[in-house]
C-alpha cells in the first residue's frame, strides 16, 4: 500500500515538469498515451482549451487512477520520452520492473480485439519499435544502481577524510556558528524551503555580536540559489575544515538538494601540468568508481545530465599557480572527455559553460579573486573568532591540562589586548593557546612570564615548543636544532618561491622528514600524480609557518643578499588590479621578516648565526628592514591597505620612532572599503599611540566587526575621526557612544552617508557631552529626523569648542530650523546658520575665547535656501530673527515665497536689525514690488544698495550700511533694477522714489523697456542726482535717436563724462563727474575749465546721415573729447562726412577707429587727416589691432603716420605717397605688413625724394624678394635725406629707411641674410660704387657670400672722404679661411687701418683718404711698401698655430702695428714661435692680447722669450694660461725688460707653486708704473697675498685693479686676513678708477678699511663689490662715502646683504652722481621699501644704460617700472625673479615706448600671466631697439606663449 500511495504522489510531485517534458513530444506518442485512458476521460481532454490543458488533465487523470495504471502509465513514458537522468531515476524507482505487457489489464478487458487493432494500426509505432524501446528501458535501471553505488562509495570518502581532517582539532566545528559576511550578492534564498526565508538557526542570534552588514551561515551558501559562490578568508580562518565539514553533513543528509556532492584541493591540482579531461578530473583527483569502465560512464553520463544536483567545491584557490581565463576566450563547444588547461577547465565551470546549472563553490584569500569576480553569484568573507569564542576555544584546549593551568592561561589570554585580537583568527587562536601552553609549563613557578608582544614572537615561542618535542642538548632550541632549523627555512623559502604549499617526498630528506615531522611541523599527505599513481607528500603545519621559517630564512641566511632581500620586502595589498589579479603567493611573509627585526629577537637570531662577525651581520640584518621600512612610512601615496599592512609592519618592529615617522607624513589614515579585523585596529592604535602625536582616521565603506571600536580608546591621540558609509547605524552609534567618552584629544566626529536615526543620534549627543575639546561635528546623510536635530542642538552650550555643525541631508523638516535658531537665541557663540533645503544645514559658532572678538567683526549669518514658507512661517520666522543677536545676513533665496509671505517679511523688516544683508535670489517680485523695496533707499537711512535683477536666475539684495567698508565719510547709495520689464511709465513712480534720494551713485535700469522715451524721461531727472556717477541704460531698445539726444546731453551736462554705446545701442552706459569733485578742481585750477569728455559708439554700423547728426552736435562739446568708434563698420561715405567736420571739433583729443571694418579708399581718407586739420598728431590704423587719430590744441609741429596690415597695391601706395606730399610735417611713417611686395616697395621709394619726412619709414614684413632689396638700398643714392638702410630677408624680414637732417654725417647700409645671386650682387657692386663717398658703415651679415665677392667689395671701397667700416659675417669665415681672408684684405687695400675676425665676422676700419684712386676698372696698385693698418685682431675663431705662418710677410709690412689680439684660439708652441719670430719687427706694437682657454705647454716660456725684443709693449694679457714655476720666473725677467708697460692680465691663470706665484708678485711688485693689474681668480698663499700687498702699496700710478675671487689660499680655505691686507695696501693710490672685488667675502670690517680711502679717489669711475658679506648698516655707510667719487658711473652690489637703509642711502646718494651709468643691485633684500627709495632715484637719472635689480626681495616694482620713463638712455633692464604679477608688465608696456635705446628686458620667473604678456607684446610695435623680453617660468600656457612668440619673435619664453 506504501508503494502504491509512493507512485501516485510522486506523480503529483513531478507534473509541471513531466507536462514540459510531454509538450515536446510527437502527437504518435501522446495518442498511444491517451488511449490508456477511459472514454470519458478521452471525452473531456476534446473539451480542453489548450494543448498544455489536455496534457495537465491526463496526468491529472493517472495520479487519481489505480497506482497499477499509475505505475504502468509512468513507465510508457520513460520508454517513449527523453527526460533528466533525476527524473527518469526517481520514475523509475517507484514503478519496479517493468513487465512484459506494459498494456494495463483493465484496458484489454474494455477493449475488443478489433478496438486493440485499431490501436496499433492508429499508432505510430510498430510492434518492433515497442519491442526495441522496451529492451532499452530495461537497461536503464543498471545505470542507476551505478549511479546509487559511486554516491555511496562518496560518502565513505568523505567521512575519511573528515576522520583524518579532524585529528587534533580542539572544538567541534559547527556549520551553522560559521558566520559569512556578504559582500555583495544575488538575492540568497535557501532552495529546500518553499518559503524562501533562511531558517532560524541561519539567521544571527540576538546576542551574537555581529557586524551591521547582513550575515549569513556557511551552510546558507549551499542552500542558496546562487550556482557559484565564492567564499573568502584570511589563512589560518578555517577554510579548508569548513569545506570538510560540509562534505560531513552531507554525507548526513543535510543537503539533500545535491546528489553528488566533489571536493577538490589546488594544492592537489597544481600538480598537474597536463591538461585534463573532465571526466579525469573528477575520477582521478576525487574519487574513482568502483564499478570500473561501466560505471565511470555511467555516473558522468548522470553528472553531465543533471548539474543542477551536482555540487563541486574547490578548495584554496589562492594557491592555484596560475590565474583563469576569461570566459569569452573559451570555445563554445564542450567535450567532457577532451582534455582542456586546468585553468580553463575551471573557467568553464565558473561561466557556466560546463556543467550549467551546477552548484560551485570556492574558496580563497581575499586577494585573489579579482578574475573570478565577474563570474561569480555571491562573494561572503568568512568571519573570525569574537571574544566569546576566544575564550570557549582556550578553555576547551586547556581542559584537560589541569584547572590551575586553565585558569591561569585564560585569564592571561584574555587579559591581554594584543594577544586576544590575535586570537580573532582560529588558526592564530589555536597558535596562542600553544605559545601559552609552552610559556606557562616551561616557567616554573614564575607567576607572571614575559607573553609574546608580536605576532613574531609568538611563532618563535610555537618554534621552540615543537622544537622542545625533540631531543637535544641543554644549549638554547634554535641553537641545538640550528642545521634543522636552518634546512627547514630553505625548504620553505623554496616553497614559497614557487608558490608550493606541498613537497614531494623526494624534495625533502629523510632525516628532516623524520626530524620535522615528529616536532609537528611537517605533516604527511596523501598525492595523486598526473598518471594517476599515489604517493606521498609533506606540508608544513600551516601556511603561516611556513612564511614564518621563511622569514627565519631571510634573516639569517648569508645566501641572502641586501639586494635579495629588499626585491622580496613589499607591502601586500587588499586591493589587486584586474590586469593581473594573482597576487604574491605570500600573506605575512613581510609581517615576520619586521618582526624579526626587533630588538627582542636578536637573541633568537644569533643563535641560528654562526661564525665571526656574528653580532654585526646580524644588526645590520636588522638595520636594513628598518631602513626599508622607514623609506616606507614616510612616503606620502600608499593606499589604504598598504597603510594597514605598514602597521601591522611597524607594530611587528614595536619601534616608536618608525611610528612617530609614518605619522608625521600623513595627517590622515584614510581607509577605504576594506574588511577591518580588531588586529588590524590594535596595529593601527600601536603605531597611533606611539607616534604621540594628533592623526585623524577616515574609514569609508570599511566593513569591520563592533569589537573593533572597543581598541579605539587606545589610540590616544585621535584628533578627529570619520565614518562614513550605510553599514553604520544605530547598532555601531551604540557601541561607538561607549567609545567618545574616552577620547580626550577628539576634536572632529563625522558620522556620514550612514543609517543613523534619532536613537543613536541621542546616544552620540550624550557621549558627545563628555568630549569638550570637539569643534566640529557632521552627521549628515543620515536618517535623522527633528527629534534627533532637537538631541544633538541641546549639547551645542555644553561644548564650549565648537565650531561647525552639519546635518544635511537628513529626514528633517522645516521645524528642525526653528529649533536650531531657538538655539541661537540662548546661545551667543552660534556665528551663522546655513540650509539649503534640507540638502545641506550646518551651523557655525565662535569659540568662547574669540566670541567677542569674532562677533563685533561678522555678526550672525542666517541662510536659508530654497526653503518653503507659508504667511505663517514667515511670521514665526521673523519673530525668531528678532530675538537673535547681532542679525547680519539674512538669505532666503530660493524660496517659493508668495506675495503676501514676502509682504510679512519687508513689513518686519524694521524690527529685524539686520546689520548687513538681505538677500531673496530665486523669488518672483511684481513691479509693484519692485518701487516697495526700491523706496527702502529713501526710506530707510541704513540701506544702501538695492540689487534686483528678474533675468533668469533671479538676484535680489539689499545691502545695508554695515555691509560695506566706510571709505567716505558720506554713504553712497546704488540701485540696480535689471530686466525688470519695466515701461516708460513706471519710471514716473521710480523718480518720485529717488527724488528724496541725494547720494544716489548708481542706477542700474538694464535690460528693461524703456526706449527713447524712458530715456528722455531719465536724462530729465539728471539735475536732481547730484551725486550719480554710473546709469546703465542698456538693452532698453535706445535707437540713433537715442544716441543724438545722449551727444546733446554730452555737450549740455557739466557732470556727464562719458556716453559709452555699443552693440548698435544693446550696451549704454553713462558715466558722470561728481559735482564735489568738479568743485574742488575748479577750487585748485580755473572755475571755467570743462572736464574731459568721452563718447563710444563701439561694435555698431554708422550711417553717414547718422555720422553728420552726431559729429554735428559735439562740435558745441565744450571740454575735452575723445570719440570711439572701435569694432564697428564705416563706409567710404560715413568717413567722408566724418572728416568735413572733423576740423570743426577743435575740442577732439582722439579719434579710435580700432577694429573698424572699412574699405582701403577709406583708410586712405582717413590719413588726409593729416592735411585736412592741423591739429592731428599721430595717425595709426590697422584692420585688426588699435586703430586711432591723435590731437593736439594746436598745430601739430610734427605728426607719424602708421599703416599696417592692410593690403596695399601699387595703385595705392601712388595714392598714398600723393597724400603724403602734401604733409610738411611727417616724423615717421610705418608701412610694415601690407604685402606691398617689389613693386609696391619700387614705387615707394620713387616717391621718396618728394615725401618730407623727417626721421624714418619702416616697411618691414612685406613679402619682400632680393630685388625690392636692392630698391631699398637704392634709396641711398636715390635719397639725398636716406641716412640708413636696413634690410634682413631673414626669418624676421625688416626693412627700415632711416633719415637725417645733417646729411654731412655719412650713410649707413645694413645687409642681412639677402643671399644674393650673381645679378643681384653686380647691381649693388653699382649701388656701393656710387655712393661710396658719402658711405660710412657697411654691415652685411650671413647673405652667403663669397671670398672673391668680398675681395671686391674691399677692392670698390678702397678710399674715400670720410672714414669706412665695413662688418661681415659669414659662417665659413673661421680657422685657416680667416686668415687667408685677413691676408688677402691686406694686401687687396692698403688702406685698411684696423681688421679683425671675431668668431665668423670680419671687421674693417678704412682711414679717410687725401687723394683717393679709383680702382674698379684699373689695374691692381703696387703693394710693395708698408701698410698703415694699427690694429690686427683674430679672436675665437679656430685659428691654429701654422695658420699664422701665412701672415709672416703681412706682419713685416705693418710697420705702424699697435694692437695685437690672437685670444681665444689654439695657436700652442708653433704660434708661440711664430709671434717670438715677429715681434722684433713690430716696433710700434703697444698692446698684446693672448687670452686662452685651452691648456698649452711652454707658450708662456717662449712668449717671455720673444718679449725681451719688445719694449715698447704697454699693454700684455695672458688671461687663462698655465704658467708653470719655470715659465713665471721667465715671465718675471721679461717684466722688467719692458719699461713703457702700464697694463697686465694674469687673470685665471694657474699651474704655479707657492714659489712660482711668489716670484710672479715679486716681478709684479716691481713694475712700479703699473696702471692697471687684473687677477681675478688667481690662487695665491698667504706669503704671495702680503707681497702683493707691499707691491700694490707701492704702485703709486694705479688705476685698474681687478682682484675678483681671490681669496682662496692653495690649500682651498680662506685666510680671514687676506680681505684686509690687501685693502689696507691701496692707500695712497690717489689716481684709482676701477676697483673690482667680486667674491672676496669682504665684510663690515673690509667695507670700514674701504671707506677710508674712497675720499681720496676722485676719478673712481668704476666700483664692483658683488659676491661679498656686507651688511646694511655697512652698505649705507659705503654709499655715503661714495659722495665723494663725483666721476662715478658703475656701481655693482649685488649677492650682498643689503636692505632698507642702503637702499634709502642709494636714493639720496646716487641722483648726485651725474655720470652714472649703471647699477646692480641683484640678490639683496631691498623689499618694498627699497625699492621705492631707488624709483625715486631713478627719476633724476637721465643717463642711466643699465639696472639689474634681480631678486630684490618684493614684487611691488610698479614705482620702479613708472620711473624708467624717466630713464631714456636705458639699454639693459632686470627684474627677474621677483614674482612680479601683471601690474608690473602692464607699467612697463606703458614706459617701454619711452625708452627709445632699450635692447633687453628680463622679466623671467616671475608670475606674469598672458594678460602681462600681450601688453608688452603690443607696446613692442613702437620699441624697434628692443631686441628681446625674456619671460621664461611665469604664468603662461604652452600654446599661449607660442601664440605670442608667432606674433613677436623678440618675446623669448625658453630659459637660453
Amino acid at each position: 500500500m506504501e508503494a502504491e500511495e509512493d507512485v501516485q504522489s510522486v506523480l503529483t510531485q513531478e507534473t509541471h515538469e513531466l507536462a514540459d517534458i510531454l509538450g515536446y513530444q510527437d502527437d504518435a506518442v501522446l495518442s498511444k498515451l491517451y488511449k490508456m485512458m477511459d472514454s470519458r476521460a478521452r471525452e473531456r481532454l476534446v473539451r480542453a482549451a489548450s494543448h498544455r490543458e489536455r496534457i495537465l488533465e491526463m496526468l491529472g487523470y493517472f495520479s487519481t487512477a489505480d497506482p497499477a495504471m499509475c505505475r504502468q502509465f509512468l513507465q510508457m513514458v520513460c520508454m517513449h520520452c527523453d527526460m533528466p537522468m533525476r527524473l527518469e531515476s526517481r520514475l523509475m524507482s517507484v514503478t519496479g520492473s517493468v513487465t512484459s505487457d506494459p498494456w494495463p489489464t483493465l484496458a484489454r478487458e474494455a477493449l475488443s480485439l478489433c478496438d486493440l487493432e485499431e490501436v496499433i494500426e492508429n499508432s505510430s509505432h510498430t510492434l518492433v519499435d515497442e519491442s526495441i524501446a522496451f529492451q532499452g528501458w530495461c537497461v536503464k535501471r543498471p545505470r542507476i544502481d551505478h549511479v546509487e553505488n559511486y554516491k555511496a562509495a562518496v560518502r565513505r570518502f568523505l567521512l575519511q577524510r573528515w576522520e583524518r581532517v579532524m585529528q587534533g582539532v580542539v572544538k567541534e566545528v559547527r556549520l551553522e556558528e560559521a558566520w559569512v559576511s556578504l559582500r555583495h550578492r544575488t538575492h540568497v534564498i535557501p532552495r529546500d524551503r518553499a518559503d524562501g526565508a533562511l531558517s532560524p538557526s541561519e539567521l544571527p542570534q540576538g546576542d551574537e555580536e555581529g557586524t551591521v552588514e547582513d550575515r549569513v551561515t556557511v551552510h546558507s551558501l549551499l542552500g542558496s540559489e546562487a550556482q557559484v559562490t565564492l567564499l573568502l578568508g584570511q589563512a589560518g580562518s578555517g577554510k579548508t575544515l569548513l569545506m570538510h565539514c560540509l562534505g560531513q553533513k552531507w554525507t548526513q543528509d543535510a543537503s539533500p538538494s545535491f546528489h553528488l556532492l566533489i571536493l577538490l584541493e589546488f594544492r592537489q591540482l597544481n600538480l598537474v601540468a597536463r591538461p585534463l579531461s573532465l571526466k579525469e578530473l573528477l575520477f582521478r583527483f576525487f574519487l574513482p568508481p568502483e564499478g570500473g569502465e561501466e560505471e565511470c560512464t555511467a555516473v558522468l553520463d548522470f553528472i553531465l545530465e543533471n548539474p543542477e544536483k551536482i555540487c563541486l567545491i574547490f578548495d584554496g584557490y589562492d594557491e592555484f599557480h596560475t590565474k583563469i581565463t576569461h570566459s569569452g576566450k573559451l570555445s563554445s563547444s564542450f567535450d567532457p572527455l577532451c582534455p582542456l588547461p586546468m585553468a580553463e577547465l575551471i573557467s568553464g565551470l565558473c561561466s557556466r559553460r560546463i556543467l550549467p546549472g551546477c552548484t560551485l563553490l570556492i574558496t580563497c584569500r581575499p586577494r585573489d579573486v579579482t578574475d573570478l569576480e565577474s563570474s561569480v553569484d555571491c562573494i561572503g568573507e568568512l568571519l573570525g573568532f569574537n571574544q566569546r569564542s576566544v575564550k570557549e576555544y582556550a578553555e576547551q584546549y586547556f581542559q584537560d591540562k589541569g584547572l590551575n593551568l586553565k585558569e591561569k592561561a585564560v585569564s592571561h589570554l584574555l587579559a591581554n589586548h594584543h594577544l586576544l585580537t590575535m586570537c580573532y583568527l582560529p588558526a592564530l587562536c589555536h597558535i596562542c593557546c600553544v605559545c601559552l601552553d609552552h610559556i606557562f609549563s616551561s616557567g616554573g613557578s614564575e607567576l607572571l612570564p614575559q607573553l609574546p608582544n608580536t605576532l613574531t614572537q609568538v611563532y618563535l615561542q610555537i618554534l621552540c615548543a615543537f622544537l622542545s618535542r625533540c631531543p637535544g642538548s641543554s644549549t638554547p632550541l634554535l641553537q641545538s636544532h640550528r642545521a634543522e632549523v636552518t634546512l627547514l627555512g630553505r625548504l620553505a623559502m623554496r616553497g614559497l618561491e614557487g608558490s608550493k604549499i606541498v613537497f614531494l617526498s623526494e624534495e625533502v630528506p629523510p632525516d628532516l622528514v623524520d626530524f620535522a615531522t615528529k616536532a609537528g611541523l611537517l605533516s604527511q599527505v596523501d598525492l595523486t600524480h598526473e598518471d594517476g599513481s599515489k604517493g606521498q607528500g609533506y606540508t608544513f603545519m600551516h601556511l603561516t609557518m611556513q612564511e614564518f621559517l621563511g622569514a627565519l630564512h631571510i634573516m639569517t641566511s648569508e645566501d641572502i643578499t641586501e639586494a635579495q632581500l629588499r626585491k622580496k620586502f613589499n607591502l601586500k595589498t587588499r586591493w589587486t588590479m584586474k590586469s593581473n589579479p594573482k597576487t604574491v603567493f605570500t600573506d605575512s611573509l613581510h609581517l615576520y621578516v619586521c618582526g624579526l627585526a626587533a630588538p627582542a629577537c636578536f637573541s633568537y637570531l644569533l643563535q641560528l648565526v654562526q661564525g665571526v662577525g656574528a653580532v654585526a651581520w646580524v644588526k645590520k640584518r636588522l638595520a636594513l628592514v628598518r631602513k626599508l621600512l622607514r623609506s616606507l612610512a614616510m612616503s606620502t601615496n600608499l593606499t589604504g591597505p598598504k597603510v594597514v599592512e605598514l602597521c601591522h609592519c611597524v607594530q611587528e618592529t614595536q619601534d616608536a620612532q618608525l611610528a612617530r615617522e609614518m605619522v608625521g607624513s600623513r595627517p590622515c589614515f584614510e581607509l577605504r572599503n576594506i574588511t577591518l579585523n580588531p588586529v588590524d585596529l590594535d596595529a593601527l592604535a600601536f603605531v597611533v599611540s606611539s607616534a604621540g602625536v594628533g592623526i585623524g582616521l577616515d574609514f569609508g565603506a570599511c566593513s569591520m566587526e563592533l569589537e573593533c571600536l572597543d581598541i579605539l580608546p587606545s589610540c590616544q591621540h585621535i584628533d578627529f575621526l570619520i565614518f562614513r558609509s550605510r553599514k553604520y547605524d544605530d547598532r555601531f552609534a551604540d557601541k561607538l557612544s561607549c567609545i567618545l567618552p574616552r577620547l580626550p584629544t577628539l576634536k572632529r566626529f563625522e558620522f556620514i552617508c550612514g543609517n543613523l536615526t534619532d536613537v543613536g543620534a541621542a546616544k552620540l549627543a550624550r557621549a558627545l557631552e563628555s568630549c569638550p575639546q570637539i569643534t566640529e561635528l557632521n552627521f549628515s546623510d543620515n536618517s535623522l529626523t527633528d527629534r534627533g536635530v532637537r538631541e544633538i542642538a541641546d549639547i551645542f552650550p555644553k561644548l564650549p569648542s565648537l565650531a561647525s555643525v552639519s546635518l544635511g541631508k537628513n529626514g528633517c523638516s522645516l521645524e528642525s530650523i526653528y529649533i536650531l535658531l531657538e538655539k541661537i537665541t540662548s546661545s551667543p557663540s552660534i556665528q551663522g546658520l546655513y540650509a539649503e533645503g534640507m540638502k545641506d544645514v550646518s551651523v557655525l559658532f565662535v569659540p568662547s575665547v574669540d566670541m567677542k572678538c569674532s562677533k563685533d567683526k561678522t555678526g550672525l549669518t542666517v541662510s536659508l535656501l530654497n526653503c518653503r514658507f507659508t504667511t505663517d512661517q514667515m511670521n514665526r520666522l521673523c519673530q525668531l530673527l528678532a530675538r537673535c543677536p547681532g542679525l547680519s545676513v539674512l538669505d532666503l533665496s530660493g524660496g517659493d515665497i508668495k506675495a503676501d509671505t514676502l509682504k510679512a517679511l519687508t513689513d518686519s523688516l524694521q524690527e529685524l536689525n539686520i546689520s548687513k544683508q538681505i538677500v531673496l535670489n530665486e523669488i518672483p517680485i511684481s513691479v509693484d514690488g519692485l518701487m516697495v523695496l526700491t523706496s527702502f533707499l529713501s526710506v530707510c537711512p541704513d540701506v544702501v544698495q538695492v540689487d534686483i535683477s528678474l533675468q533668469d536666475p533671479v538676484r535680489v539684495s539689499i545691502l545695508f550700511a554695515g555691509g560695506i567698508e566706510k571709505q567716505h565719510p558720506e554713504m553712497s547709495k546704488k540701485l540696480r533694477l535689471i530686466g525688470c520689464a519695466l515701461l516708460p511709465p513706471h519710471l514716473d513712480h521710480l523718480c518720485e522714489n529717488l527724488t528724496d534720494c541725494s547720494a544716489l551713485t548708481l542706477l542700474d535700469l538694464s535690460n528693461n523697456s524703456l526706449g527713447n522715451k524712458g530715456l528722455k524721461k531719465l536724462l530729465d531727472l539728471l539735475p536732481q542726482l547730484n551725486n550719480i556717477q554710473e546709469i546703465n541704460v542698456s538693452e532698453n531698445a535706445v535707437s540713433m535717436e537715442g544716441v543724438v539726444l545722449l551727444a546733446d546731453t554730452l555737450c549740455s551736462h557739466r557732470n556727464m563724462s562719458e556716453v559709452n554705446i555699443s552693440h548698435g545701442g544693446k550696451k549704454l552706459f553713462l558715466k558722470f563727474h561728481s559735482s564735489k569733485r568738479i568743485q574742488s578742481e575748479a577750487l585748485r585750477t580755473s572755475p571755467d575749465m570743462e572736464q574731459d569728455k568721452k563718447l563710444s559708439l563701439t561694435h555698431s554700423d554708422i550711417q553717414p546721415t547718422d555720422m553728420t547728426r552726431l559729429c554735428r552736435r559735439l562740435v558745441q562739446c565744450p571740454g575735452l573729447l575723445k570719440l570711439d568708434f572701435s569694432h564697428g563698420s564705416l563706409k567710404d561715405d560715413a568717413i567722408e562726412n566724418l572728416l568735413n567736420i572733423l576740423p570743426k571739433m577743435t575740442s577732439l583729443q582722439l579719434l579710435n577707429m580700432s577694429h573698424v571694418q572699412m574699405s582701403t579708399d577709406g583708410v586712405l581718407l582717413l590719413v588726409r587727416s593729416l592735411i585736412d586739420c592741423q591739429r592731428v598728431r599721430a595717425v595709426e590704423l590697422r584692420p585688426q589691432g588699435d586703430a586711432f587719430i591723435k590731437f593736439v590744441n594746436v598745430k601739430a609741429e610734427q605728426a607719424t603716420c602708421r599703416l599696417t596690415q592692410y593690403t596695399l597695391s601699387s595703385g595705392d601706395v601712388e595714392k598714398l605717397s600723393g597724400i603724403l606730399e602734401q604733409c610738411p610735417h611727417l616724423s615717421d611713417l610705418d608701412l610694415s605688413s601690407n604685402l606691398l611686395r617689389d613693386e609696391g616697395v619700387k614705387s615707394f621709394v620713387d616717391s621718396l625724394p618728394r615725401l618730407r619726412i623727417a626721421s624714418s619709414v619702416n616697411l618691414n614684413d612685406n613679402r619682400l624678394t632680393q630685388m625690392g632689396a636692392l630698391y631699398l638700398v637704392n634709396s641711398v643714392m636715390t635719397c639725398e635725406k636716406v641716412a640708413a638702410v636696413e634690410v634682413s630677408l631673414g626669418t624676421e624680414e625688416r626693412s627700415l629707411i632711416r633719415f637725417e637732417q645733417d646729411s654731412d654725417c655719412g650713410k649707413t647700409l645694413s645687409l642681412r641674410e639677402c643671399h644674393f645671386g650673381a645679378d643681384h650682387l653686380q647691381r649693388l657692386a653699382e649701388i656701393l660704387t656710387r655712393c661710396a663717398a658719402q658711405l660710412v658703415k657697411l654691415r652685411i651679415r650671413n647673405n652667403g657670400l663669397s671670398v672673391q665677392v668680398i675681395e671686391d667689395l674691399v677692392k670698390q671701397l678702397r678710399c674715400g672722404h670720410v672714414q669706412h667700416y665695413i662688418s661681415i659675417e659669414e659662417p665659413w669665415i673661421t680657422a685657416e679661411a680667416a686668415v687667408n681672408l685677413l691676408s688677402c684684405c691686406l694686401n687687396l687695400n692698403p688702406n685698411i687701418r684696423t681688421i679683425g675676425v671675431n668668431n665668423s665676422t670680419v671687421h674693417i676700419t678704412l682711414e679717410e683718404c687725401q687723394n683717393p684712386t679709383a680702382t674698379s676698372g684699373g689695374t691692381s696698385t703696387d703693394m710693395s711698401g708698408s701698410l698703415s693698418t694699427m690694429t690686427i685682431s683674430l679672436v675665437d675663431c679656430a685659428v691654429q698655430g701654422h695658420h699664422l705662418v701665412s701672415l709672416q710677410t703681412v706682419f713685416q709690412r705693418c710697420v705702424l702695428l699697435q694692437e695685437l689680439d690672437l685670444s681665444y684660439n689654439s695657436i700652442g708652441r708653433v704660434g708661440a714661435e711664430f709671434l717670438c719670430s715677429v715681434l722684433p719687427s713690430l716696433a710700434s706694437l703697444r698692446k698684446l692680447s693672448l687670452e686662452t682657454k685651452e691648456t698649452s705647454e711652454d707658450v708662456v716660456l717662449l712668449l717671455a722669450e720673444g718679449l725681451l725684443q719688445a719694449k715698447s709693449i704697454e699693454s700684455l694679457n695672458l688671461s687663462g694660461h698655465m704658467i708653470t714655476d719655470r715659465e713665471a720666473v721667465a715671465l718675471t725677467r721679461a717684466l722688467q725688460n719692458l719699461p713703457h708697460l702700464r697694463t697686465i692680465n694674469l687673470s685665471l691663470c694657474y699651474g704655479w707653486t707657492p714659489a712660482g706665484a711668489l716670484e710672479l708678485v715679486r716681478g709684479l711688485g716691481r713694475c712700479l708704473s703699473l696702471e692697471g693689474i687684473s687677477l681675478d681668480s688667481v690662487q695665491l698663499d698667504e706669503e704671495s697675498t702680503v707681497c702683493l700687498a707691499q707691491g700694490l702699496h707701492a704702485m703709486t700710478s694705479l688705476k685698474r685693479l681687478n682682484l675678483n675671487n681671490k681669496v682662496t689660499m692653495v690649500t682651498g680655505s680662506p685666510w680671514v686676513g687676506a680681505t684686509l691686507v690687501l685693502l689696507a695696501s691701496l692707500e695712497g693710490l690717489r689716481g684709482m678708477e676701477e676697483l673690482e672685488l667680486e667674491g672676496m667675502r669682504i665684510s663690515d670690517n673690509g667695507v670700514e678699511e674701504l671707506i677710508k680711502h674712497l675720499p681720496t679717489w676722485t676719478g673712481l669711475r668704476k666700483i664692483s663689490l658683488s659676491g661679498n658679506c656686507i651688511s646694511d648698516q655697512a652698505g649705507e655707510r659705503l654709499v655715503q662715502a661714495l659722495t665723494t667719487c663725483t666721476a662715478l658711473e658703475e656701481l655693482n652690489l649685488s649677492r650682498n646683504n643689503l636692505s632698507i637703509a642702503c637702499a634709502a642711502k642709494m636714493g639720496q646718494v646716487l641722483p648726485t652722481l651725474t655720470h652714472f651709468r649703471v647699477l646692480d643691485l641683484s640678490e639683496n633684500e631691498i623689499g618694498t621699501k627699497g625699492s621705492v627709495s631707488i624709483s625715486k632715484a631713478l627719476i633724476s637719472m637721465k643717463y642711466l644704460t643699465k639696472i639689474h635689480l634681480t631678486s630684490i626681495g618684493t614684487s611691488e616694482l610698479a614705482g620702479l617700472a613708472d620711473s624708467l620713463a624717466h630713464c631714456v638712455c636705458a639699454e639693459d633692464v632686470s627684474f627677474a625673479w621677483n614674482d612680479c604679477g601683471d601690474d608690473v608688465a602692464v607699467k612697463l608696456a606703458e614706459v617701454l615706448p619711452q625708452c627709445q635705446k632699450l635692447r633687453r628686458l628680463d622679466l623671467e620667473s616671475n608670475s606674469i600671466s598672458t594678460i602681462g604678456a600681450e601688453a608688452l607684446a603690443r607696446s613692442l610695435q613702437s620699441c624697434p631697439s628692443v631686441e628681446v623680453i625674456r619671460l621664461w617660468r611665469n604664468f603662461i600656457s604652452t600654446s599661449d606663449a607660442q601664440k605670442l612668440r608667432q606674433r613677436e619673435k623678440r618675446l623669448n619664453f625658453s630659459s637660453t
